[in-house]
């Protein structure tokens, strides 16, 4: 069973702060953002382009369609158990695999309707989409036991369907491709086997180039704008891996925590990898060739999880989309503004006792990966929500404050807050402090 541990705090839409027991230092990072309720209620993948928002529904067999700040264009209905998603690289067009109807859906993204759906063939249940070498391909059922992928030539007028001569899969497989490696195509088990294959695609047909058995049971994968590498999000570990595409050997991983399920990276290779289990964040920004996270992102708390393959970027990497599904029926995007800033993160620390009427000594640091101002920072601090005198924060990040409450509030609760500024989110921590007669 999958579990999940929430902070508590300060609760607000992307902002978290670690819940302290008495005395035990903690961190926080608020962030800003929208959050959207949309009208469906199921998820399978969020996929994002230079003007819209495309969240495939299969249980309502539809794609609702979003501008960037969440507003709904049009809800593309009648696309039976809809899943993956791809589109054509000028945008004009969107391909919708319908495993309840063995087709896939091409919609016109100008106007937002179905103009064709091709056939896959009986039972085959196509499921993930990827574009290469001039070919749409799809993960689907082979046989009864055995998953394989095919693929559709679409410059022709009429699109000619191959299927898999030699189904390898145990699963459906997940797809991925890059522009910038346009004959590749990347494949990784979704259903608990092991394996993830490269293949060259550029004749037409499926020719590997690379196999692993180093990683399988894939929620999400994404190969990297160069096309040098892929990403994968495998819901069994604890991080997310890197993967050289020439050969499959493993280059990185990213530590983010339990169970990693979806996977984006934006033009410029800023990547986002989300969990759904990992307690007080959900998806961990980093930098190009970068492995530690400059920024943390939080939903609202409670059980509200990230949706597997919830998460897609703005192409220009202006804006982060995250899909959540708050266990209540409907389907929540929430969208990040300011993901070039930087996490701002306070730690706290205090004696766990204190005797009545004698002042109390909290201390803290306020760190980012990325420097803060010149001049001197600042934060607030309130006791049990009152507020008491802010505090400088020495050039080495460290701050202190003294204070002794009225006799009556044993249990004070210090919040220590961070405004933010033109390069920081603003971050949020908690002490609590036993006062003893």
């Amino acid at each position: 069973m999958r579990t999940r541990r929430r902070a508590a705090g300060v609760a607000l839409v992307l902002a978290a702060a670690s819940l302290q027991l008495l005395g035990a230092p903690g961190t926080a990072a608020a962030q800003t953002q929208g959050s959207v309720v949309l009208p469906v209620r199921s998820h399978w993948q969020t996929l994002a382009d230079s003007r819209r928002v495309y969240v495939s529904a299969p249980g309502d067999d539809a794609v609702l369609a979003t501008d960037h700040d969440g507003q709904v264009v049009k809800k593309v209905e009648g696309l039976d158990g809809a899943r993956g998603m791809a589109e054509s690289p000028d945008e004009s067009t969107l391909y919708v695999a319908l495993p309840d109807a063995d087709a896939i859906s091409v919609i016109d993204t100008a106007t937002l309707t179905e103009t064709r759906r091709i056939p896959t063939g009986a039972d085959t249940g196509p499921e993930s989409v990827a574009l290469a070498g001039g070919r749409l391909f799809f993960g689907y059922q082979a046989t009864v036991f055995d998953a394989g992928i095919g693929s559709v030539d679409i410059t022709g007028s009429t699109p000619a369907v191959t299927l898999d001569d030699d189904p390898v899969w145990y699963g459906k497989p997940r797809l991925a491709t890059s522009p910038g490696a346009p004959d590749r195509l990347v494949a990784a088990e979704s259903l608990g086997g092991l394996g993830m294959r490269v293949y060259d695609v550029s004749s037409g047909t499926l020719r590997q180039t690379a196999s692993s058995d180093a990683v399988g049971d894939v929620e999400d994968l994404v190969v990297t704008p160069d096309g040098g590498s892929v990403i994968t999000a495998n819901g069994s570990d604890y991080y997310h891996q890197r993967w050289r595409l020439s050969d499959l050997s493993e280059e990185v991983r990213y530590d983010t925590g339990a169970y990693p399920n979806a996977v984006a990276v934006d033009s410029r290779g800023t990547v986002a990898a989300g969990i759904v289990a990992g307690g007080d964040w959900d998806a961990y920004l980093y930098r190009p060739g970068e492995t530690t996270a400059y920024r943390t992102v939080s939903l609202s708390p409670g059980y509200r999880d990230l949706v597997d393959r919830g998460l897609a970027w703005a192409p220009d990497g202006s804006r982060l989309f995250a899909t959540r599904f708050p266990y209540s029926g409907e389907v929540v995007l929430d969208i990040v503004t300011d993901v070039a800033k930087a996490s701002s993160t306070i730690t706290l620390s205090a004696p766990p006792t204190n005797p009545v009427g004698t002042p109390v000594t909290v201390t803290g640091r306020l760190t980012s990966l990325i420097p803060f101002p010149k001049r001197r920072a600042v934060v607030t601090v309130t006791r049990s929500g009152v507020g008491l005198p802010d505090v400088k924060v020495r050039r080495d990040g460290t701050f202190s404050f003294r204070d002794t409450p009225p006799d009556w509030n044993t249990y004070p609760q210090y919040t220590v807050t961070y405004a933010g500024d033109a390069r920081h989110v603003s971050g949020t921590a908690t002490v609590m402090v036993e006062f003893v007669g």
